[in-house]
């Protein structure tokens, strides 16, 4: 009779039963086992390395969230004060104030030589990061309290800004009022002081608001059970 070729041959002869295998088959089927066992090994190892990376990030940007947060929390009796009626002189001292961490301490000087290299493109370079990490929370972690979260960040980072802003504004009014023996009130109007105070208290408006929703939605305490491998 004419065997497949997959099939081993059975023949007797002299009374006993002979097998001939087709190795060539049987070493197909081995060599196709191995593959597939490699390819799950693969698939698994590759989810893990997912986990392992999406854990890290998740980690990473909540520690720096929660900086952000205790930063503010620390400050927000003073930095919630309605100041209209006057320059923001303090403005130095609150930004140090708000740059107070490991994060932030670097760009801390900025504010005190604005606009003066390397710590205005230090300050630059933070702002990108700030802006950076308030896309990446609403990426990696889940859940409606993630938007308010990232608007915390961004909050944040434009209160920062506008701090940075008011000093340089300051700073010209000095300039001014040294150079034409002018009053504080001739110097407010020349450099549109007002115009920028009303600029940085929004901010600061801003950011409350953000900060007593991510307060209010529990906002960190969820995103850190997310944080599990």
């Amino acid at each position: 009779p004419v065997w497949p070729d997959n099939m081993a041959l059975m023949t007797v002869k002299g009374g006993c039963l002979h097998m001939f295998i087709n190795w060539n088959f049987l070493f197909s089927t081995i060599t196709g086992l191995a593959a597939i066992i490699a390819l799950v090994l693969t698939f698994i190892q590759i989810r893990l390395s997912n986990k392992q990376s999406l854990f890290q990030k998740r980690l990473d940007c909540y520690l720096k969230i929660d900086s952000l947060i205790n930063l503010y929390k620390t400050n927000r009796k003073l930095l919630e004060i309605n100041r209209l009626d006057e320059p923001l002189f303090e403005v130095e001292s609150e930004f140090l104030w708000l740059t107070n961490n490991t994060y932030l301490e670097e760009v801390g000087e900025a504010i005190i030589t604005p606009l003066e290299k390397p710590v205005h493109k230090k300050f630059l370079i933070k702002c990108e990061e700030l802006e950076k990490l308030s896309v990446e929370t609403e990426l990696v972690f889940a859940g409606k309290e993630v938007e308010d979260i990232s608007s915390f960040i961004s909050g944040y980072r434009q209160l920062l800004v506008k701090m940075y802003q008011y000093q340089i504004c300051l700073k010209k009014m000095h300039e001014y009022s040294e150079q034409f023996s002018a009053t504080l009130d001739k110097a407010e109007e020349a450099v549109k002081e007002l115009n920028f105070r009303k600029e940085l208290l929004n901010a600061y408006e801003d950011i409350k608001k953000a900060y007593s929703q991510v307060f209010r939605n529990n906002g960190m305490n969820k995103i850190k059970k997310q944080i599990k491998l």
